[in-house]
Order: C-alpha cells, then sequence, then structure tokens
C-alpha cells in the first residue's frame, strides 16, 4: 500500500565553496538535505537526524511532485521508503529553483522533469 505523499511546505538552495544543497522541510524542520559535494563530485541525501547516504539512483519532478528512488543501503540507513514521494507545497518560483538545483545536484541519477518554465543557472543562486 502506498503511503501519501509527505508534504514540504519550505526549499532553500544553498552554495558555498565546497557543496551545493537543496534543503527541503515541514512546520520549520528540515526533513531532507540533497547535496553535491563537489570534491569528487559526490552526491548524497541527509535525513532529519543528521544521517547521509547516497543519493537516489532516479527521481522525477512533475509539477509540485517530488519522487526519489533510493537504493536498498539508503533506505536502511535513512528512513525513508524506496519511492520517497513529495508534495512540495511552495510557490512556482520555489519549484524552479529545486528544479535547477536537483539538475545541477543530482545529474548522474535518471530523470524525468515536467514543470513550467525553465530557471536559468543565474537564477539557482539568487
Amino acid at each position: 500500500m502506498d503511503s501519501p505523499p509527505l508534504r514540504i511546505d519550505r526549499a532553500d538552495v544553498r552554495q558555498t565553496d565546497d557543496e551545493l544543497t537543496l534543503i527541503l522541510g515541514t512546520a520549520g524542520v528540515h526533513v531532507m538535505l540533497i547535496r553535491l559535494r563537489y570534491a569528487g563530485w559526490v552526491d548524497e541525501v541527509m535525513n532529519s537526524a543528521g544521517s547521509v547516504a547516497a543519493g537516489p539512483g532516479a527521481w522525477t519532478l512533475i509539477g509540485h511532485h517530488l519522487s526519489l528512488e533510493f537504493g536498498t543501503r539508503a533506505v536502511t540507513t535513512l528512513g525513508f521508503p524506496v519511492d520517497c514521494r513529495l508534495y512540495l507545497d511552495v510557490d512556482d518560483d520555489a519549484i524552479r529553483r529545486i528544479r535547477a538545483a536537483l539538475l545541477e545536484i543530482l545529474q548522474c541519477a535518471c530523470f524525468v522533469v515536467d514543470t513550467p518554465d525553465a530557471v536559468s543557472p543565474a537564477e539557482l543562486h539568487s
């Protein structure tokens, strides 16, 4: 039986010289951080408890619905389901930033994207 998607009401993108991080949260709590470490070009995911595992092998962003497909080790470490479904209850500008961040962070994963309007790399960091 499928569980309902987790509602996300906040998304922030942060970039330093060492990494690019997409922070997804709800009710003021970080739910998931999706991060690209530039040293070695490693993508990883962190849960709210601070556990870290490899990023998803595939992801889909259609409208405001984000699905992340995690491997067995990540599921065990993070406590997320294999098919982790999120509903992004954010405005269209945030969706554009999320899409741009995911395309940069998870560039080695398989993906499907269907959202309105593209965002330039400059807008990602604004």
